[in-house]
């Protein structure tokens, strides 16, 4: 009996490891920011140059050399067209990501960064949409995100921050780009600080 009991909690702890998503990671060239991340659950296909797909999104990590020439086509929800990339270098993976809030927690305070910037974040229930969550996000750089019922706003200090697509909030200290699921309440971000 002790075996079995044994054995399911190590499938368990397999499965809840395996259950993580990833997200994309495009690495154009060896200088230090010249890279994209898109948030879990976008679709992309890397193609080889004589057109055939060779890597495409999926919950397993991995990764792919680029030496060659390829061309990879990004489909993120905040646009109608795919990104196309034409790549000779770099790298495209599929990292396994931190950035997941889970709905069943009110408030997430880890310490996940992105680019030295650290974030916390509070998802609540909506008083006013039924099966809906609101989302108040704060970075450790002072931008801070809201989306309550369906109406989302950023700010830095005073500053009003515009936003475009799903979500990418612009400052002068660079790009926040945030993914909220207002069903479930998960949240995935990255913070790209403005190139010097």
């Amino acid at each position: 009996m002790k075996i079995k009991i044994n054995l399911l909690l190590i499938a368990f702890i397999t499965c809840a490891t395996y259950a993580q998503k990833t997200y994309l990671k495009v690495t154009k060239s060896n200088d230090a920011y010249d890279y994209e991340l898109y948030p879990p659950g976008t679709k992309f296909e890397l193609k080889n140059k004589h057109g055939y797909i060779i890597f495409k999104n999926s919950d397993d990590p991995g990764s792919i050399e680029i030496t060659e020439k390829h061309t990879l086509y990004v489909y993120p929800s905040w646009k109608d067209e795919p990104t196309i990339y034409k790549l000779t270098e770099g790298r495209v993976e599929k990292l396994l990501t931190h950035r997941f809030t889970d709905s069943n927690t009110n408030i997430d305070a880890t310490s996940a960064s992105s680019n030295g910037v650290t974030a916390t974040s509070k998802v609540t229930e909506s008083e006013t949409i039924e099966g809906q969550k609101n989302l108040e996000f704060t970075l450790s750089n002072g931008i801070t995100f809201a989306y309550t019922d369906g109406i989302y706003s950023a700010t830095l200090g005073e500053k009003i921050l515009s936003i475009k697509y799903k979500y990418l909030v612009y400052s002068d200290l660079g790009v926040l780009k945030l993914s909220f699921n207002a069903t479930t309440g998960k949240v995935w971000w990255v913070f790209e600080p403005t190139k010097e």
